[in-house]
């Protein structure tokens, strides 16, 4: 058994020994009860720690490519302009149609139509950025390595190039709408700032150009359709009026003047029949008057036709003359002279003149009685054939004016597909888009990543340091762990 000498204890070294290392390094934070005297110890580990946080800040320098971001802001309307009609802003939907349309039109802001405009009018098969590995200078060093140990990369087909160029620009290009409003915030990201600016504005403008290409496809689309339904339609409509005249025809339906000849017909002839009876009834009327005074042996001659017969004025005259001569000779020369028999007899032929005279206006009468009465039922015949008929034409309108609607239906709907039609056909002319740009993109004064140098050095420094004091520890514990082993044998040997 190994002696201890008196007054030597292990402890007891260790607490010699302590005060003179604490005296070398003194505690940073000597209230916090944490020994920070490992740092003068390991302060190696410290230098490493930095110099790989440089080395590491270097190396991101060197290989990470700058990126710059240019954002342009779209406003975009619930609903497309109403060019034809009355109102040109189309009346406000729902909120929430509104924010659906809104966020719909967002997506085709971003779509692969959208975009693949850009890649062609851009060239950006061409752009080492949008090629094969993006263009970036760790791409780039990658392709060396592999050159170095000769692995070439295989050439990518033109359709691959302009598939990767487009997957390359869907990455770069974003776009977000503004919370509770209709604007777009559409961003672009790549390693230079003027074409991040020139892309978005790209983008923008081929958004344009597709929606009114859209529109156009729209209206072109309508417009066959209808085209094409209105030469069936118009050979409807002709079919129709064929049949209406045909039915006409085997009906005997003939108008004029908006209205049918049975019925202009019927209405004249009922005008006729009104009249001759009326012209009938003052025939009976005088024919029955002479009749009665023939009847009672008094004078025809009394009768309104009589009197008015200038033949009979005429004879009644040369009847008075005759008389008054008569009475002058028989005053004169007595009765029995034959002058006034001779006058005597010319009285009596001016009486049968008179006589006869009024008889032919008897028998004119009659006739003219008999003539008006054969007049009124020839009319009246003719009217009641002419109703019959008209009942039969009026059972034949039945389904003649079922006919006609069948024309009116079928011509009024090729005259609205045909109004249709030339309507879409303007309309594929028209920008009716309710969308306007509020601000185009401009190129960025700075990178949007990696950040500034500065910032990124002091976070490289903070992180060496942190890194560094981490290793610092670590070796400090592990030296710990060792150096009671290590010590071991010497204490032994002079505890012996």
């Amino acid at each position: 058994m190994f002696q201890n000498p008196r007054g030597f204890s292990p402890n007891a070294t260790a607490a010699q020994e302590a005060p003179s290392l604490r005296s070398a390094v003194p505690p940073l934070f000597p209230r916090l009860g944490f020994d920070w005297t490992f740092l003068g110890r390991q302060w190696r580990w410290i230098v490493v720690g930095v110099a790989v946080s440089l080395c590491l800040y270097l190396a991101a320098e060197l290989t990470l490519t700058p990126r710059y971001r240019a954002s342009s802001e779209i406003l975009i309307g619930a609903a497309d302009l109403r060019g034809v009609d009355k109102s040109v802003i189309a009346p406000a939907q729902s909120s929430d149609a509104s924010v659906t349309e809104v966020e719909s039109e967002t997506r085709v802001l971003t779509s692969d139509k959208v975009l693949r405009r850009v890649v062609d009018t851009e060239h950006l098969v061409a752009d080492p950025e949008f090629g094969s590995g993006g263009g970036s200078k760790l791409a780039t060093v990658i392709s060396l390595l592999k050159t170095a140990v000769g692995l070439k990369p295989k050439p990518a087909p033109a359709g691959d190039a302009a598939t990767g160029a487009l997957r390359q620009l869907q990455r770069d290009v974003t776009a977000k709408r503004t919370e509770r409003t209709y604007v777009v915030d559409l961003t672009v990201e790549t390693a230079a700032g003027e074409k991040s600016a020139r892309l978005a504005n790209a983008v923008v403008q081929a958004y344009f150009a597709e929606q009114s290409a859209a529109h156009t496809e729209a209206a072109r689309r309508v417009t066959e359709s209808l085209t094409s339904r209105l030469t069936e339609l118009r050979e409807r409509v002709r079919q129709a009026e064929e049949a209406v005249e045909r039915y006409k025809a085997e009906q005997g339906i003939v108008g004029a003047s908006g209205r049918l000849v049975d019925e202009q017909q019927l209405t004249d002839l009922n005008n006729q029949l009104t009249a001759a009876k009326a012209r009938t009834a003052e025939a009976r009327a005088r024919d029955e008057q002479v009749r009665r005074l023939q009847g009672r042996g008094a004078d025809p001659g009394s009768t309104t036709e009589a009197v008015q017969s200038s033949t009979v004025g005429v004879l009644r005259e040369q009847y008075a003359a005759v008389v008054q001569r008569e009475a002058n000779l028989t005053a004169a020369l007595g009765p029995q002279h034959p002058y006034v028999v001779e006058a005597r007899a010319e009285v009596r032929n001016a009486q049968r003149l008179i006589n006869e005279e009024v008889g032919r206006v008897a028998d004119a009468a009659h006739s003219e009685y008999e003539r008006t009465r054969a007049n009124e039922e020839a009319l009246s015949r003719n009217l009641d054939a002419l109703k019959q008929r008209a009942l039969a034409t009026g059972m034949a309108q039945v389904k003649l004016r079922e006919l006609e609607r069948e024309v009116d239906a079928g011509r009024a709907v090729y005259e609205s597909f045909l109004v249709r039609a030339r309507e879409t056909r303007e309309q594929e002319r028209l920008d009716t888009a309710n969308v306007r740009v509020l601000s185009e993109a401009q190129p960025p004064l700075d990178r949007s990543w990696p950040p500034r140098r500065m910032i990124m050095l002091l976070a490289a420094l903070a992180a060496g340091l942190l890194g560094g004091t981490g290793l610092a520890y670590a070796a400090e514990q592990l030296g710990r762990d060792e150096r009671p082993a290590a010590e071991a044998p010497a204490t032994i040997a002079r505890a012996a």
